[in-house]
């Protein structure tokens, strides 16, 4: 066994100790210094450390237990036969910016390959209970931030989260997913086909090891980690007290920039975001809000950036307003796509505001779908696709 693999052995066994915490592990650390050194150190003495922090739950046979080498190599090396590497603060590619914040994950698990240090990234975060028009905000901002060299962290959850993510895939960029549970439990369900494309293209991260299932106290710790790699945070959809502000306080406190996109006063949806933008969060009305205060002064001045993906008002509107797609329709289809926007709307109010046959805006509709121009959020209702 060399030097290395005893390292990472050691570290493995340290952050897998049953009933141990981060705050018990750190102090055996700063008592210690190493895991090697912790490891050595006579049963007696460690649980008397152990017995003085009286929140230590480990007992004496689990952690005597825990010291099996045989057992700790075996269930180390379940970790590659799964895809899943294994890193530790004193790793050479455990992240920078997680160093620097106020409580650093110990370890981490992760597939594909791990965000670059020195590229920009953005954590986009909204509302599992989201709308079209922020599902397709998620996706837009998503996929344009990709374009232009910046990497998306979310959560890989339902709605904004993503969303977001299918939007950096799209526009070619990196995109990572900060689990709440296992490195190889997929959750939810609904996106297991982005969870595997993202272990190929991106990659997926998680403080938990292998088998871990989700459960409501891993998230909050879940989401110190999508700041932590972001240096800005965008909000896209979020109700007036919703689980994401846990994301934005522990930004605040990493000292990362927050941003949001304004919604309608009267929807419940953006009520959380209008709140932030008072409190003082950037503004966010296109993507160069956000380019601009992450300091990319080659995208401030609208120039194109070396993957030929240029930003411009021009480009802007196409984005948001979908006006370019009218050119490719049929008078009649052009009516039934008039009537359209990001908000669903139901079959038979389509029907009745285009006073066409039931039959034509069927077709038309499926024909605009296959166009990827109209999507159908729900059963027979209908909304642009920005």
């Amino acid at each position: 066994m060399s030097n290395e693999e005893e390292i990472n052995y050691l570290w493995y066994w340290l952050c897998n100790i049953e009933g141990m915490g981060r705050t018990t592990i750190r102090r055996l650390l700063e008592e210690y210094e190493t895991p090697r050194n912790i490891y050595y150190e006579d049963n007696d003495i460690i649980m008397e450390f152990l017995h003085r922090n009286q929140r230590v739950k480990t007992t004496v046979s689990q952690y005597v237990t825990s010291k099996n080498k045989d057992s700790i190599i075996y269930s180390y090396e379940k970790l590659s036969a799964k895809g899943v590497t294994f890193i530790h603060m004193g790793s050479e590619d455990y992240p920078l910016r997680l160093k620097n914040i106020p409580d650093p994950p110990l370890c981490l698990y992760y597939k594909g390959r791990l965000p670059n240090d020195d590229k920009k990234s953005i954590a986009i975060i909204g509302a599992r209970n989201s709308t079209n028009y922020g599902r397709q905000m998620a996706r837009i901002f998503g996929r344009e931030l990709s374009k232009n060299n910046i990497a998306v962290i979310s959560g890989l959850a339902r709605g904004i989260d993503g969303m977001a993510h299918r939007g950096a895939i799209e526009g070619g960029g990196y995109t990572m997913g900060v689990l709440g549970c296992g490195i190889d439990v997929v959750y939810p369900q609904e996106n297991y086909d982005l969870f595997i494309e993202m272990e190929k293209n991106g990659g997926i991260i998680s403080e938990s090891n292998i088998g871990i299932k989700p459960y409501a106290a891993l998230f909050p710790q879940r989401n110190r980690i999508i700041s932590g790699l972001s240096d800005g945070i965008l909000v896209v959809e979020a109700r007036e007290k919703s689980g994401t502000f846990i994301t934005v306080d522990q930004g605040l406190e990493q000292g990362k920039e927050v941003f949001a996109l304004p919604g309608r006063l009267i929807d419940d949806s953006s009520k959380g975001c209008n709140n932030l933008i008072k409190m003082g969060a950037h503004f966010v009305s296109d993507i160069a809000d956000v380019l601009e205060v992450l300091d990319e002064q080659s995208f401030t001045d609208c120039t194109v950036n070396e993957t030929g993906n240029g930003i411009n008002n021009d480009k802007i509107s196409r984005i948001f307003e979908n006006e370019h797609v009218k050119n490719l329709l049929a008078p009649a289809e052009k009516m039934v796509y008039s009537v359209l926007s990001v908000d669903p709307k139901y079959i038979d109010n389509i029907i009745d505001e285009t006073m066409l046959a039931p039959g034509e805006v069927c077709m038309y509709l499926n024909k605009m779908e296959m166009m990827g121009i109209v999507d159908e959020p729900a059963r027979n209702y209908y909304a642009v696709r920005l």
